[in-house]
């Protein structure tokens, strides 16, 4: 372990990296976060930590894979992966053997988990982003038979389907845990967002993804990817320059204190699927979905809805680009908001009398967000039954202990926003249920 890292600290001053001598890449193994970036001196704020050439990335650009094959596919995933593929089998005759070395070859993401492990996720919507099916699909017809056609400039003779699609697994895998959008100049980078809808690392699974406009190249930046990720610790940034890209301190960090990137906002069960791990500092973005369908179903059952009322008001809220599949809920302390706009307008919609539907439909307005009493009463069993998705009791099959802990912490959190939106709006209904009590004697 400590030979590898340092061979691969060695290569990168050898190719061109500058490494600052106030930081070090440990072992923290003992922390289950594999390596990590420490300061050994004080650093201010706005220093430079390292610089990596771009021409160290290994990139498709980069790599010298013939470029007929280079163009064969336009995904930026999958041209990565297939690119990969091709500089780990040429082993030490790879520029980035070195940097190989120390990439993992297994991993905690979902992908790899097992049907009983991830039996204890049971409730979780996260369990439909793993997209293993249509990865395997996906690798099936679009790089495998490139891998065959191409077997010995890819060096894959002799592999079986199944061990191709593991291999394709792995550097997906790898890619989603460490790979970077290929950003601009950082003096461009502003008004190329705009134009290219660029983004960060920000992917639900190993192919693009839909709600993205994605557009960048994908690249494995060394060093870049040995920082860990903490929200609240983070303190460093990369910034992208003409011929090289730059990890600078974004605060003072003082000796032997850890150097975190930042992954944004996203809920602890989107770290466990997208880098294998959990940890508590990302809780206070968990969130929960409600999907529009058991909100719909609720409606009918508890407000007397007939189906085709409820699917009249479905359709004309979707003309009105309200309607969405799902819904999140967040946190209590969320900045914008416990329930969505978009959620409450649905609420309210499906609650309303027939005639005041029809008059509001007539007049193309829509619903204000604040929830009405029924539609409140709505919210409050919905989130009932929600809450009912997830077991009572933990499964008793077995699987990873290490898999099974981080599960729960998905769970736990899960529940934990449910809790909060009940009791908030257990507050909005109080006032009418005791008026309700004060009228009844």
């Amino acid at each position: 372990f400590a030979h590898a890292t340092q061979s691969f600290l060695n290569w990168l001053k050898q190719g061109g990296s500058i490494v600052s001598t106030k930081i070090a890449l440990e072992d923290l193994r003992h922390q289950n976060a594999g390596r990590g970036v420490l300061a050994v001196q004080d650093i201010d704020e706005n220093e430079d930590l390292f610089s990596i050439p771009r021409t160290q990335i290994l990139s498709v650009k980069n790599s010298n894979l013939r470029d007929e094959l280079k163009t064969l596919l336009d995904d930026p995933w999958q041209s990565l992966i297939l690119t990969m593929i091709y500089e780990f089998h040429r082993r030490e005759e790879s520029p980035w053997a070195p940097y190989f070395a120390i990439l993992p070859d297994q991993f905690d993401t979902l992908m790899f988990w097992s049907q009983e492990e991830l039996n204890h996720l049971t409730g979780s919507a996260v369990l439909y982003k793993i997209g293993k099916t249509d990865a395997d699909q996906t690798f099936r017809q679009r790089i495998l038979p490139i891998l065959k056609e191409y077997s010995d400039t890819f060096k894959t003779n002799g592999l079986t389907d199944e061990e191709l699609l593991a291999l394709c697994h792995r550097m997906g895998s790898t890619i989603m845990s460490y790979a970077f959008d290929l950003e601009l100049p950082d003096a461009y980078v502003a008004d190329e967002k705009l134009a290219m809808g660029a983004s960060k690392n920000a992917e639900d699974g190993w192919e693009e993804d839909e709600e993205e406009n994605e557009v960048l190249p994908k690249g494995m930046i060394p060093m870049a990817d040995m920082l860990n990720a903490d929200g609240d610790r983070n303190n460093a940034r990369l910034f992208y320059e003409e011929d090289k890209v730059v990890m600078k301190s974004i605060k003072p960090i003082k000796a032997s204190e850890e150097i975190f990137n930042d992954y944004g906002p996203i809920p602890t069960s989107d770290l466990l699927r997208r880098y294998g791990y959990t940890t508590s500092n990302y809780a206070q973005y968990d969130v929960v979905e409600i999907s529009s369908r058991m909100v719909m179903e609720t409606a009918q059952e508890q407000l007397n809805l007939p189906h085709r009322a409820c699917f009249e008001r479905a359709e004309y809220l979707e003309r009105q680009d309200v309607l969405h599949d799902d819904y999140d809920i967040y946190h209590a302390s969320y900045e914008e908001g416990q329930f969505p706009e978009e959620l409450c307008i649905l609420l309210n919609t499906l609650a309303l009398p027939k005639l005041a539907f029809d008059e509001m439909k007539n007049k193309e307005r829509l619903p204000k967000a604040a929830l009405s009493t029924e539609a409140a009463n709505l919210l409050s069993k919905v989130i009932e039954l929600r809450m009912s998705k997830y077991p009572s009791c933990p499964p008793r099959h077995g699987g990873d202990k290490r898999r099974i802990a981080m599960a729960q912490q998905v769970i736990d959190g899960e529940k934990k926003v449910l809790q909060e939106a009940s009791q908030t709006v257990n507050r909005m209904l109080q006032p009418h249920r005791s008026k309700r009590m004060a009228d009844t004697f």
